[in-house]
C-alpha cells in the first residue's frame, strides 16, 4: 500500500484487468503523477517540503520512501520517479517553487549491475527494459543545490 504523500508515475500504470503498458498509457501515467504532485503541493504549500527521489530504475527510491519516510517531518511530499537529469527534475522544482515550498534531492546512486538485477526480480510487468534503464544510465546527473534543492541527500543503495 502506498503511502499518501508518496507520488509515483507507477502507481497509475497498471490498471486492475492488466492492461498492457504501451507509451500511451506512461504518458498518461506520467500526466496524472504531475497533477497528484501539483495537488499535493499546492495543498501543503510553504508549510511542507517535497522530497525528490531519484536515480536509476532498480536502484531502490520506492523501498528507500517506504523504509525512511517516517523520518521526516510531516507534511512531507515524496516523488518518486527515475528523473536522471536536470531537464527532467525542473517541472518538480518549478512546482515546489510556485508553493513557496523547499525541495530536497535524494539521489540513490547504485551500480548499473545491481540495478538490473533488481529490476529482473521484479514482478514480470512491472520490470524496465534494460535498454531503457540503460539509457537513462546515459542521463544521469547529479542533482545539486544550484538547480534549486535546498538540500541533497546522496544514497548508496548498492547493499539496500
Amino acid at each position: 500500500m502506498a503511502l499518501p504523500n508518496h507520488v509515483n508515475p507507477d502507481h497509475f500504470l497498471y490498471t486492475p484487468d492488466g492492461e498492457e503498458v504501451s507509451a500511451e498509457r506512461a504518458k498518461a501515467a506520467w500526466d496524472l503523477a504531475w497533477q497528484e504532485l501539483q495537488r499535493q503541493v499546492e495543498a501543503i504549500g510553504p508549510a511542507g517540503t517535497l522530497y525528490v527521489v531519484c536515480g536509476l530504475q532498480g536502484a531502490g527510491k520506492s523501498t528507500w520512501v517506504k523504509r525512511h519516510a517516517h523520518e521526516f517531518d510531516p507534511p512531507a511530499v515524496f516523488f518518486d520517479a527515475a528523473l536522471p537529469s536536470r531537464r527532467h527534475r525542473s517541472r518538480a522544482l518549478g512546482l515546489a517553487a510556485g508553493a513557496g515550498m523547499p525541495a530536497v534531492a535524494v539521489w540513490l546512486v547504485v551500480p548499473i549491475e545491481v540495478a538490473l538485477r533488481r529490476n529482473a526480480g521484479r514482478p514480470p510487468r512491472e520490470q524496465v527494459p534494460e535498454h531503457i534503464v540503460r539509457h537513462v544510465l546515459e542521463q544521469l546527473e547529479p542533482p545539486s543545490v544550484d538547480e534549486g534543492f535546498v538540500r541533497v541527500i546522496e544514497v548508496d543503495a548498492s547493499g539496500a
